[in-house]
């Protein structure tokens, strides 16, 4: 995905795409607290709110995001919801994540940053996390479907999620819905053993 058009997104104040809550599935998962112990992923964490939220719960919670902006902002976020000690921010690539050495993680979450990756990087990107989240770790995937806004192309279709994660993930669950009118889907996955 463009960096740069994230950046003057984030710049503008037009990152529509951060409403700033925790969606109620992802509290759900915690409620349920139905994955192992140990630190917690946000895959593209934006400004850091499903990151808060995940420290609240007593996780130690990691956010990834490529944009500089995002990532002052989510640690400007965390100071201020007194959470800045359970919480680190990185800048960084999520199909390099062997390179930010982050410790095993018991959960991962990604909301709408897979489905912005060119294939090659989706590729690399589940083989990462599969390198990353312990046997038996859980992950929540949210996708919009194929299209195309803004000269953009994102967004995956479900099978194609299967095909990618399957030799690292079995999909526990998948539910279908709709985000501005556009068709999505949230996976659940469980980390091989």
């Amino acid at each position: 995905m463009n960096s740069f058009l994230y950046r003057l997104m984030y710049w503008l104040g037009q990152s529509r795409w951060d409403t700033g809550l925790t969606p109620p599935e992802v509290a759900k998962a915690f409620e349920l607290e139905d994955f192992p112990p140990g630190p917690v992923l946000d895959l593209g964490c934006g400004t850091g709110t499903n990151v808060i939220f995940m420290a609240k719960q007593g996780r130690p919670a990691i956010g990834i995001d490529f944009v500089p902006e995002a990532i002052a902002k989510a640690r400007d976020k965390a100071q201020r919801a007194g959470v800045a000690t359970q919480t680190q921010f990185h800048l960084g690539d999520v199909t390099q994540l062997a390179q930010l050495n982050l410790p095993g993680c018991s959960f991962a979450l990604d909301m709408g940053c897979f489905h912005g990756l060119s294939p090659e990087g989706q590729r690399r990107y589940a083989e990462e996390l599969a390198a990353t989240l312990i046997p038996g770790g859980r992950y929540m995937l949210y996708t919009l479907a194929p299209r195309r806004q803004a000269g953009i192309s994102f967004g995956v279709l479900p099978e194609y999620v299967q095909a990618v994660f399957t030799p690292w993930f079995g999909i526990a669950q998948m539910e279908r819905g709709t985000f501005w009118g556009n068709d999505s889907t949230w996976f659940w996955m469980e980390h091989k053993q």
